[in-house]
């Protein structure tokens, strides 16, 4: 549940700190009041794309958002794989900066995360049910999610083996299509690979090679400054003309041998001076060594330009560096391979192609047989709610697309289906996109969300309000302006009808319909203000007599009939939610 939402400045608001309920949560106001910018915050918080104009004056806007994950299971998961500690274990603070030039900020509990952890715990969280959804209702496309969200966990298994055999399947048959490209593409394949591999083997790059080489260059270009440093090092240890390092050591020594005869606390040191002079002795016997090897070579200086040009030409070509050259030409050797596969090998990739598209053919027919199945009670329980919404006489069934193609699907299966609608007695089902109105479209909606949210929570007691929600279902679901197109006796049936949902989910609905506002457990305002300076949008909590201005604003305006007949409204939705409903305005009407 979303306790409070804290908003500064985003688009026109300024600053807003709101506090929510459980149950429903209504926002109203005028026609572009500002009530879709908090419906944007809220989507905000749960990972849905930030553009850098919502960021108002000043270049940056922040939305911080506290949930109750008390009855998120699958979040509360979820965050703890991600490391997210949850304060009192149950609560999680959501913030979100974003910036003029699209940059954006996200933490969780006060850890940086990416926005893709925040758009998956989002998805455990709330259902955004927009004014865009009508749009999506209308395409048929999205109706396969709507069927199988319905299903159960054996259809969802169902579902997972499906994707699981067309992936396998795709695999395979992906590695038989590179093997038995059109033959004058492979043979061109081929030889460009084949000179690759044969430049890469003619010059035979070693690890750490040019290195190496580059050392060995620059030892030889420096040859006689070496030399002489080298020598002048022998000569300081060895003293050939006067007395070197080691002669003086060798005296400093015997003076210390004297010493020890007398005083034997000295022979500590005396052993250290022994141990130089043996590593002096070294050190002179390595220099002479070094002294000696080294001697120009211009012949050997050349070999090595000419090898290191070779070598950076390879890397030109094949990568920044030699290990890269010869990672690539690991590649290469594994396509060739690939590409020269002898015709069995070619056959057994097929075979193993068609074994597994007849594996996945056998989940995905499995998958359409518990589709089918799950489409009549769903069709079922979908015309129930339709029915408490104001069409009576609707009919409703999930269409299925027959496709005797073998080759067509993909991960969702084979299935192609289509939601019908009949509103009228006498009228065939047909595409909910050719005939269904607006106030249809609203209803049929909110409708399925009611049906889906059936199987949201576990527990068979559904009146229980401290019910969980099962593993990776949403609590909270929010409607923005699902009434539009309705009025009278139907925006009454879907006032009801969000009550209803209220009992078991935290509900926000923008709305303009005073039959909807009227079943708020939490009723907010939105206004917005403006001088010849600035404009600023305003939230206020509404009570007592200010639900009953609103409701008279919303009938058309605040005259006397208007706010006796918004008291009477509040008092007949006090009375239902206190167990004493009234009977439906649909029901009376059938």
């Amino acid at each position: 549940m979303l306790h409070e939402l804290r908003i500064s400045n985003l688009a026109v608001i300024e600053r807003a700190e709101i506090s929510f309920g459980p149950g429903l949560n209504v926002l109203t106001g005028e026609t572009g009041a500002g009530k879709s910018i908090l419906i944007s915050a809220l989507g905000l918080l749960v990972g849905e794309r930030a553009a850098g104009e919502q960021a108002g004056d000043g270049g940056k806007a922040f939305v911080e958002g506290a949930f109750d994950l008390s009855k998120s299971p699958g979040a509360r998961s979820y965050l703890e794989e991600q490391g997210v500690e949850l304060e009192d274990g149950s609560t999680l603070i959501v913030a979100r900066e974003i910036s003029s030039e699209g940059r954006n900020r996200v933490r969780l509990n006060g850890r940086l995360v990416p926005a893709s952890t925040l758009r998956e715990m989002g998805s455990m969280l709330v259902d955004l049910h927009g004014q865009h959804e009508h749009q999506l209702l209308l395409k048929s496309e999205s109706h396969l999610e709507f069927l199988d969200n319905y299903g159960d966990a054996k259809h969802q298994s169902l579902r997972e083996s499906t994707r699981l055999a067309w992936e396998a399947y795709r695999a395979a048959q992906k590695q038989f299509d590179a093997v038995t490209q059109n033959g004058q593409q492979r043979a061109q394949r081929l030889d460009m690979l084949q000179f690759q591999a044969g430049e890469i083997d003619a010059l035979a790059p070693e690890m750490g090679e040019d290195e190496k080489l580059g050392e060995e260059r620059a030892r030889l270009m420096n040859a006689e400054k070496l030399r002489d440093a080298a020598a002048l090092c022998r000569d300081a240890l060895h003293g050939d003309e006067e007395p070197g390092a080691i002669a003086l050591a060798r005296q400093a020594l015997q003076a210390a041998r004297e010493i020890e005869a007398t005083d034997g606390s000295v022979a500590e040191w005396v052993e250290q001076l022994q141990s130089a002079i043996y590593q002096i002795e070294d050190a002179g016997e390595e220099a002479r060594a070094y002294a000696d090897s080294l001697e120009a070579d211009p012949l050997r200086l050349e070999d090595i330009e000419a090898r290191l040009h070779r070598l950076t030409r390879l890397k030109r070509k094949y990568g920044d560096s030699l290990e890269r050259v010869i990672s690539y030409r690991e590649e290469i050797e594994a396509e060739l391979s690939r590409l020269n596969l002898d015709e069995n090998a070619t056959d057994e990739l097929k075979k193993a192609a068609d074994k597994l598209r007849a594996e996945y053919s056998i989940q995905a027919e499995k998958l359409s047989q518990s589709r089918r199945e799950l489409a009549t009670k769903f069709s079922s329980e979908v015309v129930k709610q339709l029915q408490t919404l104001a069409m009576e006489r609707a009919q409703f069934q999930v269409g299925f697309e027959l496709d005797n193609n073998s080759e067509n699907g993909d991960a969702n299966g084979t299935d192609r289906v289509e939601f019908l609608l009949s509103a009228n007695p006498g009228q065939p089902p047909r595409s909910l996109a050719r005939i269904a109105s607006g106030g249809e479209i609203s209803r049929v909606m909110l409708a399925l969300r009611t049906v889906l949210a059936q199987v949201e929570y576990s527990g068979a007691d559904k009146s229980d309000k401290n019910r969980v929600p099962a593993s990776g279902r949403v609590p909270i679901i929010v409607f923005d302006e699902i009434d539009t197109g309705i009025g009278g006796v139907t925006a009454e049936a879907v006032g009801e009808k969000m009550q209803e949902l209220a009992r078991s989910f935290q509900v926000f609905c923008v709305t303009h319909l005073p039959q909807i506002a009227k079943r708020a457990d939490h009723h907010l305002q939105v206004q917005k203000q403006s001088d010849d300076a600035r404009t600023n949008v305003q939230i206020k909590v509404l009570q007592g007599d200010d639900r009953v201005h609103e409701l008279a604003r919303m009938m058309g305006r605040e005259s006397e009939a208007n706010l006796s007949h918004a008291r009477e409204l509040l008092k007949q939705s006090s009375a239902q939610k206190n167990g004493k409903p009234a009977k439906s305005t649909a029901k009376n009407k059938k």
